[in-house]
C-alpha cells in the first residue's frame, strides 16, 4: 500500500481535508525562510485535534538539534523531515524517526545515511522538471522511499506504477495559488489509492 503525505498544511481546515480524504501523513513546515512555514500556533491546533487520527511530520533544514527536538516534544510530532545538509549522526540524535531529503546531486549519499526513510527531491524544491523515474525505481529497491518534487494529479499514478516508491509527498501539486485546494487534496489522495 503506497502511502500519502499532505505536505504545506497551515490550517485546521486543510488538515482536516486531508484526514477526510484518506491521507496517512501531513507536514508541517518549520523552516523559518518557507512560504508553506505554519503558525506555531495553528501547528499545536493541529496536534491537538489531529494527534491520534493522521501521522504529523515536522519539515526542517539546518535548524538545530535542541530547536527539533523541543518542536518534536511540544506537539509530539511523529516523525522529523530534515532538507539540509544534515548529518548522519545529527539525524540519529533526532527523538522520532527521520525522513531524509536527497536531490539528485546528493543521491549517491543516500547509502551513507541509516535513518528510517529516504525521501528523494528534484535538485531545487518546487522548480525544474522530475528527476528520471528509472533512477527512482532502483533507489525504491534499495531504500524505504519518500518520492516528491513535481508530483500532481495528472502524473502521480504514473509514477507509482513505475517506482513502487513507500510514499508519494505532494505540496505544490496540490495548490492553487500557493494555497492547498481541497478539490486537489481529495483527487490526488484518491488517484493513488486507486493504484493501491
Amino acid at each position: 500500500m503506497i502511502k500519502v503525505k499532505i505536505c504545506g498544511i497551515r490550517t485546521i481546515e486543510q488538515a482536516q481535508t486531508a484526514l477526510g480524504a484518506g491521507a496517512d501523513f501531513i507536514g508541517l513546515q518549520f523552516v523559518p525562510t518557507s512560504k508553506r512555514k505554519i503558525e506555531y500556533s495553528v501547528a499545536k491546533e493541529i496536534s491537538k485535534k489531529f494527534k491520534e487520527k493522521i501521522k504529523l511530520v515536522g519539515v526542517f533544514q539546518n535548524q538545530t538539534l535542541d530547536e527539533i527536538n523541543r518542536i518534536v516534544k511540544e506537539l509530539k510530532l511523529d516523525y522529523v523531515q530534515l532538507h539540509g545538509e544534515e548529518t548522519n549522526t545529527f539525524c540519529n540524535t533526532i527523538t522520532v524517526p527521520v525522513i531524509k531529503a536527497f536531490r539528485p546531486s546528493t543521491f549517491h549519499e543516500m547509502k551513507n545515511y541509516s535513518v528510517p526513510y529516504h525521501l528523494i527531491d528534484r535538485e531545487k524544491r518546487g522548480e525544474g522538471k522530475m528527476f528520471p523515474l528509472k533512477k527512482s525505481k532502483r533507489l525504491a529497491r534499495d531504500f524505504r522511499l519518500f518520492i516528491a518534487g513535481g508530483l500532481d494529479i495528472g502524473n502521480v499514478s504514473e509514477v507509482i506504477k513505475e517506482v513502487r516508491p513507500f510514499a508519494v509527498d505532494v505540496a505544490s501539486g496540490i495548490e492553487t495559488d500557493g494555497v492547498p485546494d481541497p478539490e486537489k487534496i481529495q483527487l490526488f489522495v484518491k488517484n493513488v489509492k486507486k493504484i493501491n
